[in-house]
C-alpha cells in the first residue's frame, strides 16, 4: 500500500494564488504516480471560510479523491479561526477568535469533506477522535486544536489532545481486532523539541515566539498514549517543514512543508510505503511548474476567475 502525506495546503478563494496552483501539481503527481491514498494533516484552508472550503473540496472531487478510501483529513487551527492577510487583521483577529464557535467550525470542516469520514468509527456526535480501517493499516485521526484564549492560545494556534480523546481511542484500538494492522496516528499538532538550528538573530526571535505560540500541550502524555496504543507512526504538519524524529520509539513526521516550506524550492510529499507488515517513508520533492496541471489528469478543475491570468493559463 502506498500512501501520499501532505499538509498545510493553505488555500484560499480570494488570496495565496500560487497555493491553489502548487495544490493542483500536487494532486496531479498523486494521481499519476498511483498513491492507494492521501492523508492530509490539517490547515487544507487559510482562512476557514465556505468558498475556501469549497475550493478544496473541488479540487478533491475532481480528483476522484472524495471518497473513505481514497482520502483521510484531520482539522488544523487555520481550518477553524482562519488567519492574518492584511496589516489590519492583526488588530482584528483577536476578536475573530473569541467570535469563533470552535464546534461549529468543526462541523463544517466535516461537512465539506463527509464522504472522507464516512464509516469512521468515533464517539456519538464528535467526528474526533476517529478509527479509520484501510486494508493493512488502522488510522487515528485526531483535532489537536485548542480552543482560543487570550493568555494559553492568543493566537488561536496552539494545541491540546484531552486525556478522554486519548482514552477513547486507546479503548476503540482495544476492543477491536486491529492486532495484525499497522497503526498510524493523524493529529495537526508537531511534537519535536527542535525547532531548528540557526544563529541569525531574527530568526532566533522567530522561533522562540513560535515555541510559545506552536505548541502542543501536554505532548509528553500524548507520545506515551500513543505509545501504549502500539501507534508506530505520527504523521502531522503545522511547522511549514518536512522533518522525521523520534520520540519513545515512535516514528513522527511533519509534512508541513509539502507546498510551502521546501528548502529546495520544490513541492514534496511524505511517501508512505506498507509492505509485509514493515512501515518505511521517504520525501519525495517535486518540481514546480510555470503553467498550472493538464486537463486530463483533474479533469479542469474549476479556477477562481481573479485567479485567471491568460498569458500563463494553459489546460489543453
Amino acid at each position: 500500500m502506498k500512501i501520499a502525506h501532505i499538509s498545510d495546503l493553505h488555500l484560499d478563494a480570494n488570496y495565496k494564488k500560487e497555493n491553489y496552483y502548487n495544490t493542483l501539481h500536487l494532486i496531479e503527481y498523486i494521481i499519476e504516480n498511483k498513491f492507494d491514498h492521501v492523508i492530509i494533516s490539517g490547515d487544507i484552508t487559510e482562512n476557514a471560510e465556505p468558498a475556501s472550503f469549497e475550493l478544496a473540496r473541488e479540487i478533491f472531487k475532481r480528483a476522484g479523491l472524495l471518497n473513505k478510501d481514497k482520502l483521510t483529513v484531520v482539522i488544523g487551527n487555520h481550518d477553524i479561526f482562519g488567519g492574518v492577510h492584511l496589516a489590519e487583521d492583526v488588530i482584528n483577529f483577536p476578536a475573530k477568535c473569541r467570535k469563533t464557535n470552535f464546534y461549529s467550525k468543526v462541523n463544517e470542516f466535516v461537512y465539506y469533506f463527509r464522504e472522507t469520514f464516512e464509516k469512521n468509527l468515533n464517539t456519538h456526535g464528535n467526528p474526533f477522535p476517529f478509527i479509520k480501517e484501510l486494508d493493512e493499516i488502522v488510522i487515528t485521526g485526531f483535532n489537536s486544536i485548542a480552543g482560543y484564549s487570550v493568555v494559553k492560545n492568543p493566537f488561536a494556534s496552539n494545541g491540546r489532545i484531552s486525556m478522554s480523546k486519548l482514552m477513547f481511542a486507546e479503548k476503540m484500538l482495544e476492543q477491536n481486532p486491529f492486532k495484525n494492522k499497522k497503526r498510524i496516528a493523524i493529529t495537526h499538532h508537531h511534537f519535536s523539541k527542535n525547532y531548528g538550528d540557526t544563529t541569525a538573530s531574527s530568526a532566533a526571535l522567530w522561533l522562540a515566539i513560535e515555541k510559545q505560540t506552536m505548541k502542543l500541550r501536554g505532548k509528553k502524555k500524548v507520545i506515551k498514549h500513543f505509545s501504549q496504543m502500539g501507534i508506530e507512526l505520527v504523521l502531522h504538519g503545522h511547522q511549514h517543514v518536512n522533518r522525521v524524529y523520534s520520540r519513545k520509539n515512535v516514528r513522527f513526521v511533519n509534512s508541513g512543508g509539502s507546498i510551502l516550506g521546501d528548502i529546495f524550492g520544490k513541492l514534496s510529499l511524505n511517501e508512505i510505503n506498507i509492505n509485509s507488515g514493515n512501515i518505511t517513508n521517504k520525501f519525495v520533492h517535486i518540481d514546480k511548474k510555470i503553467q498550472p496541471v493538464s486537463s486530463h489528469t483533474l479533469q479542469t478543475a474549476s479556477i477562481p476567475s481573479h485567479f485567471i491570468n491568460t498569458k500563463e493559463i494553459c489546460l489543453n
